[in-house]
């Protein structure tokens, strides 16, 4: 938090306490909001603990004394808006380091909560049952509003993240299928992992929408009968809470999931009793945390290999490695790819096409063609056709 100059406010006759009392109920009534339209408390619980703290490190001076600001303050019209101002010329601030004071994406977010607090509030703009904000505190409005992020993560182009090439790609699953598997000795869960990899590479789905997938059950997500997959996690809007869509199933993916249900899954424990598609090896959903180690041991296991992947290689990276490689595909789609991702704004899906940043023109061009690994593997070691797609140990 980065505290600001103490203002000088002119208040009507009313205590400290009774402000107070105002201040909080207002944030009960976003956090009611918040349950109402379905996050989690591991959601909402971080959310209003940096709200309150945001009030309470900026200073105001009144008739009474020294205090916290209070929220129809930072919304009055004209003050507010320099409140803002100032906070986010701080975050975008630089230190002797001569770097940003913070991140970018964290600067986004600071300002995120704030202003979907904001825009929560005009849209319910009540202390309590019908008694209205202005009623009592005179008009609010959006402090946001005509004001631009100082440090906006849309527009910077991250270097830290990467694409796979198509080649790129297919290398990493024949290591995966064919090599990886007897390195670790747990052909399973390696055919678990090849599964998540192929699935993520051919649909472009989040990997916390994949560990949320069931085979079981009226929620079945998997649908080959129409070649289809749903999320029922996608990332909603503004709080909106989890948005559901549809994700076509290419024939390498659908290869590949008919494979890992019929000759994988079923040797998972409580595989007819719990629901999850990718089960842990103890017969619960897999946790994030473990397909994220998973996927960090097979990169590491990779590059010793010899395989030529970029560095700091994320699960996320294999998303950005869809929309990049199908927009390249298919470069009058991009809407298509948009919806595909799950994405309501263009913005959005901007930002995974520029994954290289200024070396990204120069992997398309690689991309174009077939390239040798340094593993010895070519396009043409894997036969992509047929059940060449199956999972380890099919």
């Amino acid at each position: 938090m980065y505290p600001l100059q103490p203002f000088q406010f002119v208040t009507a006759q009313r205590t400290h306490q009774e402000m107070r009392r105002d201040h909080d109920q207002i944030l009960q009534n976003f956090r009611d909001t918040l349950i109402a339209r379905g996050l989690s408390p591991s959601t909402i619980d971080p959310a209003l603990l940096f709200l309150r703290r945001w009030f309470e490190k900026i200073r105001v001076r009144d008739e009474i004394g020294e205090r916290q600001i209070f929220i129809w303050e930072v919304m009055n019209l004209g003050i507010g808006r320099q409140i803002i101002k100032d906070y986010l010329l701080a975050l975008s601030s630089v230190e002797d380091d001569n770097l940003a004071s913070v991140r970018p994406a964290t600067a986004r977010a600071y300002a995120g909560q704030l202003e979907r607090l904001f825009l929560n509030i005009l849209e319910f703009p009540y202390i309590q049952g019908l008694q209205a904000i202005a009623s009592k505190y005179g008009p609010i409005e959006n402090p946001f509003a005509g004001l631009e992020y100082p440090l906006h993560s849309r527009d910077i182009l991250r270097s830290e993240r990467f694409f796979l090439t198509p080649e790129q790609i297919l290398e990493l699953l024949i290591f995966l299928r064919e090599v990886y598997s007897s390195l670790t000795k747990r052909v399973l869960t390696a055919a678990r992992l090849y599964t998540i990899v192929m699935l993520i590479t051919e649909t472009g789905m989040r990997s916390i929408e994949v560990i949320n997938l069931d085979a079981l059950g009226a929620d079945r997500d998997v649908f080959y009968n129409k070649k289809l997959i749903q999320t029922r996690f996608g990332k909603g809007h503004n709080s909106s809470g989890p948005l559901t869509r549809l994700m076509t199933l290419t024939p390498a993916a659908t290869t590949t999931l008919r494979q890992y249900e019929l000759q994988v899954r079923p040797q998972f424990r409580n595989h007819l009793v719990e629901p999850s598609l990718f089960l842990s090896s103890r017969g619960s959903r897999l946790a994030y945390i473990t397909m994220q180690g998973s996927f960090t041991r097979l990169i590491e296991a990779a590059r010793k290999f010899g395989l030529d992947l970029p560095p700091r290689l994320t699960l996320h990276d294999l998303r950005a490695s869809f929309a990049t490689n199908y927009l390249e595909a298919n470069p009058d789609q991009f809407w298509e790819l948009m919806e595909s991702l799950g994405h309501l704004s263009p913005l959005s899906t901007r930002l995974y096409l520029r994954s290289r940043g200024k070396n990204r023109w120069a992997s398309m061009k690689e991309a174009r063609g077939p390239r040798p690994g340094r593993s010895g593997f070519t396009t043409m070691v894997y036969n992509t056709q047929g059940s060449a797609y199956g999972c380890v140990g099919s």
